[in-house]
């Protein structure tokens, strides 16, 4: 499948800019999370004594699924949204092919959202070493919502 990139520098910087808002919203005050696009990274920095706790970069497809998920907070990606962000089809073509997997069988179903469950996996692994309260779950046949619990200290 080919990965479809968005050309338009001014939508990109936009969706950065709302996904650091919403990263913010997920956080205690005293933290910060900063969003580098070109190298695909996450900081998370203390802004009491200004340093960086911890980074991690991310993959190609870890990096679309991340800002899709930020993108859709605090409501749920879908999973066609979610194929779509790693695919030249749009989220209608998406959920038609997923349709028609789901209609072969779970097995169909599974390998159809392959690549999407790989960048999940790679990503919840990277948000757990940067900062645990931040989660990947699962809405049961439905998609991914992005959730948040400040309970934990790092």
């Amino acid at each position: 499948m080919a990965r479809h990139e968005s050309t338009d520098t001014s939508d990109q910087d936009t969706l950065l800019s709302v996904a650091e808002s919403i990263v913010q919203s997920l956080l205690p005050s005293d933290y910060k999370l900063e969003l580098n696009a070109k190298a695909r990274m996450l900081s998370l920095l203390n802004t009491h004594a200004p340093h960086i706790l911890a980074q991690q970069q991310f993959t190609r497809n870890e990096w679309s699924l991340l800002l899709t998920l930020l993108a859709s907070y605090p409501y749920y990606a879908p999973h066609e949204v979610l194929l779509a962000s790693l695919t030249s089809l749009s989220p209608a073509d998406c959920r038609e092919r997923l349709q028609e997997a789901q209609q072969l069988g779970s097995k169909a179903f599974k390998q159809e959202l392959k690549s999407v469950h790989r960048a999940l996996s790679g990503i919840r692994a990277k948000l757990d070493k940067l900062y645990p309260p931040l989660k990947i779950s699962p809405i049961r046949e439905v998609g991914y919502v992005l959730t948040s619990s400040h309970n934990k200290d790092l």
